[in-house]
């Protein structure tokens, strides 16, 4: 029995610890577009340093609405006054004068004791702005319109890490894509050197055309050697965007065929646009958040009405401050207006500050609405133009497929020349790599179109 309690036990912490482990094998296959973006908004140190910059933001108007609230200190204090014996000189009476009956006093040295005194308080005191003139409403507004703005710059900030994974997604597959359209060509090319080989050894071919066949074997394999970096650093981007480390294993899934984007109207993309951008959102916040600052700043040339209670007890006796609260007691009651008559040209600044502040918002706005117009511009004629080439590409592989065909034809019986067929394997080729950068390209475009219309998810 003892020995089946034992298998039961072990079984059990081997599924425990196993369970993490089958997790992560879960965690480590081929990752889509949608579980990258995901990664990325947990992990980005941009979307998260933005995240908490709302968070502060937040506390600001904590803060501000702490001047509307009031405020109660409290102070408990325990002393002792301690004095030592000493010896001084006064006047002391001596005796009385016989004839005017007067006291009659010399001045003698003498000890006075030591003395303790102890001393006990305790205070309540509680302040209220009454009236200020709004000054702390509007910061109170200040801070909202401040928060607002930095949600809306937390909103940018995810749309373009969204954005970064997407372009970065979209050109690792890319780049795996090209990296199969070289070594299919140096495959062609090893194949094409050892047929010119065969045919140079049967004396069908001159020397030179092998020369030339190892040529374009070996800058076809300089071709594929570079590629092999651009997928090791586009799968190192992608990993940074990620959050991750840039050696960190990365597969991901490839897109199914292209379809072809939907059509877009300029004028309906750019009021789209204006509508949904983060950016344009964050500049009409700053806007409101200087606007409602300089109302504060002007408010400080203004008086301030506050209320305040205060409630005290002290005696020497701790007894007698902490018990019999009816008595032993002071309660103070009062009001005040303050204004400030000079205080060196600060208020003259917070306000030419915050009025700056609203330019400069303002500016910025009329400047993105300029950058945004012309970012979706480009964007969709970017979109449009890689429409057009991916249609004329799938025209060109055909064509291009056929010249090989023909060209290999024509030089196996003699009739064509290696250069031909060479012209025909790198036609060939570029038109297979066209063909990549048009799928991935057409996606990249349509993504940046959205992300302008700040629709990307």
């Amino acid at each position: 029995m003892r020995f089946k309690f034992q298998i039961i036990f072990i079984a059990i912490f081997v599924m425990v610890l196993g369970r993490p482990a089958l997790s992560q094998m879960d965690n480590t296959g081929p990752l889509t577009l949608d579980q990258c973006v995901k990664i990325a908004m947990e992990k980005n140190a941009q979307v998260l340093i933005a995240k908490r910059r709302v968070g502060i933001a937040q506390t600001s108007v904590m803060t501000a609405r702490s001047a509307i609230l009031p405020r109660v200190n409290s102070t408990f204090s325990s002393g002792q006054f301690r004095s030592g014996p000493r010896t001084i000189k006064t006047d002391v009476p001596v005796g009385v004068d016989p004839v005017t009956g007067a006291v009659r006093y010399e001045q003698r040295e003498i000890v006075q004791g030591g003395v303790t005194r102890d001393s006990h308080s305790m205070r309540f005191t509680l302040n209220q702005t009454i009236f200020d003139f709004g000054q702390s409403y509007n910061n109170i507004r200040s801070a909202r319109a401040s928060k607002d703005a930095a949600e809306y710059t937390f909103e940018d900030t995810r749309q373009n890490i969204i954005l970064q994974v997407y372009q970065r997604y979209y050109q690792l597959l890319k780049d795996l894509r090209l990296l199969e359209v070289y070594q299919e060509a140096v495959r062609s090319s090893e194949e094409q050197l050892k047929r010119t080989q065969s045919m140079y050894e049967i004396g069908s071919v001159a020397q030179a055309d092998v020369y030339r066949a190892q040529t374009t074997l070996g800058q076809d394999r300089i071709n594929l050697i570079q590629q092999e970096n651009a997928v090791k650093n586009s799968r190192a981007a992608l990993n940074v965007v990620l959050g991750r480390n840039a050696d960190a294993p990365l597969d991901i899934v490839d897109i199914e065929e292209v379809k072809s984007p939907r059509e877009y109207k300029m004028e309906e993309v750019i009021k789209v646009a204006l509508q949904n951008n983060p950016q344009i959102h964050r500049f009409k916040a700053e806007m409101m958040a200087a606007s409602y600052g300089a109302k504060a700043a002007k408010a400080r040339y203004l008086p301030a009405i506050n209320g305040s209670v205060s409630y005290a007890r002290d005696n020497t006796d701790i007894n007698k401050v902490y018990t019999g609260y009816d008595k032993n007691y002071n309660i103070t009651f009062g009001i005040n207006l303050s204004l400030n008559l000079f205080n060196g040209f600060s208020d003259a600044a917070a306000v030419e500050r915050e009025s700056l502040n609203y330019r400069i918002a303002q500016e910025n706005l009329r400047e993105q609405e300029r950058l945004l117009r012309q970012n979706v511009q480009t964007a969709l004629l970017s979109l449009q133009a890689w429409k057009q080439i991916s249609k004329i590409n799938q025209v060109n592989l055909k064509s291009a497929q056929e010249e090989l065909r023909l060209a290999q034809e024509r030089y196996r019986v003699g009739a064509g020349t290696l250069l031909e067929l060479i012209t025909a394997q790198v036609n060939l080729t570029r038109a297979k790599a066209t063909l990549v950068q048009a799928k991935y390209d057409t996606k990249v475009a349509e993504a940046v179109l959205q992300a302008a219309m700040g629709m990307l998810k």
